[in-house]
């Protein structure tokens, strides 16, 4: 065993106590401090309206901020029907192509929309959501008035059909965003309609600071956190996360955040994500976003709608408090991959008519149809996902190892590796022992260790001096491995399930096949 391995990685607990008071008192009713009614609470760990529960069943909808005339306008993004063209180019028609496309969401079994408006430009005159219609930017500073106005009007339109909106901001990293948002927080204030601010859209991916400390993100979110209490006090605030390595900076166990909204994807990594949020973050969470993509082709209509089921049964399962669907309508983009081109519940042939008789370019697909039924479906006893320390199904190298803390295991650590070049990355967790396996088809050069509410350790592999032999018994060599460059983008799910009658059973014996083994040995993760 080299010298590395006996080496205490020293690690401190992110030991602020007024931020794990915030975010206790997050998970508490708001309701006990005078929300009034109309709006959505928490209480017990759940959502309310006037002491009913409320369970957001959401659909993600993307907008366009366009001026029309003297108006600024929220309009229904350009490749919703006719692909890149706007149908309705005045403010009436606009609202009208959204009341249908809401009329048609309430039809389907939807309660909620998240209304994505953070795509924003910055240039020498400051921060702008541009207008395709006059080919014009539309500076924040110069249209706040007639921006807060534009999304009154879909506010108005989704209160209009019974819907509760999330709103999705760009991030107040500075001021003029920060400014942006204060004057939306008080425009709205008032406002029911709105059920949650959402401020920061995947830290992992949209964080543009590198190596940001798990401190550092907390005095972020506490700030926003101040400023909606004080300027939007009845309303609720969340951020969109993405897969648990969200852990090692933007850590969602100690973000004084209301409610944690999970953004998943892809049927091998989705019931493993689910459940070690589930576990290991301490706060209500919903899934914000997720999806199965289908052309009925590649993936069949009849599979896209089989996930619906399976995954809004998996989160009721796991205690989530809410299901997010990314999104409206598909976007045929030949620039975009196949995951960003069809995950809607609309594709882009033939006509719908709603029940009032208005019109939308495009055929609902199968999966659309299962929303209004998700109801009728109960929480079921559940189990450890029997890929949950091999998501992916990788079968050339697994790295063992213990982690610990204060002599005791460490539970819902997550530990990435990436190879040589950092072109792949993978993810595994620890156990109830704090053991872990780490299985991968390219050997693991990098790595970084985190666990809820304690900072991340990273380091290489030059130091630990790994010595592989062999796992399975077979005669191998490292010249004859398989797959060696493949990530999960190109993985297909197909080949681990049992059968079609189910998604998320898969075959536990494909998830055992590593060729080559070593042991990383014990690591210490240290409270200050």
């Amino acid at each position: 065993m080299s010298k590395f391995l006996n080496v205490i990685l020293k690690v401190c607990f992110v030991a602020v106590i007024g931020i794990t008071a915030l975010s206790l008192t997050s998970c508490n009713s708001k309701k006990a401090k005078g929300v009034r009614e109309d709006f959505v609470y928490l209480e017990d760990g759940v959502f309310k309206i006037n002491d009913e529960i409320f369970y957001p069943i959401m659909l993600n909808y993307k907008v366009d901020v366009r001026k029309i005339g003297d108006d600024v306008v929220i309009s229904p993004a350009r490749y919703y029907e006719k692909d890149k063209i706007y149908e309705s180019n005045t403010k009436e028609e606009i609202n009208q192509q959204f009341s249908n496309h809401v009329e048609l969401m309430k039809e389907l079994g939807f309660n909620t929309i998240r209304i994505c408006l953070d795509v924003v430009g910055k240039d020498d005159d400051g921060v702008y959501f541009w207008s395709s219609d006059e080919a014009a930017a539309i500076y924040l500073k110069d249209y706040q008035k007639k921006i807060n106005e534009g999304i009154a009007g879909v506010l108005d339109v989704a209160a209009s059909h019974g819907m509760k909106v999330m709103l999705l901001l760009k991030p107040p990293f500075e001021k003029e965003l920060e400014d942006f948002c204060i004057s939306v927080f008080k425009h709205f204030a008032d406002n029911p309609t709105i059920f949650a601010y959402d401020l920061m859209n995947e830290p992992l991916y949209f964080d543009l600071e590198p190596n940001r400390t798990k401190q550092d993100a907390v005095n972020i979110v506490k700030h926003w956190k101040e400023l909606l209490t004080r300027y939007s006090p009845n309303h609720l605030f969340t951020i969109g996360f993405s897969e648990p390595i969200e852990v090692f900076e933007w850590d969602p166990s100690v973000m004084p955040v209301d409610f944690v909204q999970i953004h998943t994807y892809h049927p091998l990594r989705i019931p493993n994500e689910i459940w070690w949020y589930s576990k290991y973050i301490g706060k209500p969470w919903i899934i914000g976003e997720t999806a199965l993509p289908s052309d009925n082709d590649s993936i069949s209509y009849d599979l896209q709608a089989l996930f619906v089921k399976e995954v809004y049964q998996y989160i009721i399962d796991c205690g989530g408090i809410g299901f997010g669907w990314w999104e409206f309508q598909d976007h045929i983009n030949p620039g975009l991959n196949f995951e960003a081109n069809y995950p809607g519940l609309l594709n882009h042939d033939g006509t719908t008519t709603t029940k009032n008789g208005n019109e939308i370019v495009g055929t609902l697909k199968p999966a659309a149809y299962e929303f209004k039924n998700l109801h009728e479906l109960k929480p079921q006893e559940i189990t450890r996902p029997v890929n949950y320390f091999n998501m992916l199904g990788y079968e050339n190298y697994v790295i063992k190892g213990k982690i610990i803390s204060g002599n005791k295991p460490v539970e819902g650590a997550v530990i990435r590796g990436w190879n040589n070049n950092w072109k792949v990355g993978l993810n595994t967790y620890s156990d109830e022992n704090g053991d872990f396996t780490l299985v991968s088809n390219d050997s693991c050069v990098h790595f970084e260790i985190s666990a809820p509410g304690l900072e991340k350790v990273k380091f290489n592999s030059k130091n630990l001096n790994l010595q592989y032999k062999r796992a399975d018994g077979k005669e191998h060599d490292f010249s004859d491995l398989e797959n060696v460059m493949l990530e999960y983008h190109k993985i297909s799910f197909y080949p681990y399930m049992k059968n079609d009658s189910t998604l998320f059973d898969f075959n536990e014996d494909m998830f055992n096949k590593a060729k080559f083994e070593t042991d990383m040995g014990t690591i210490e993760l240290k409270k200050m």
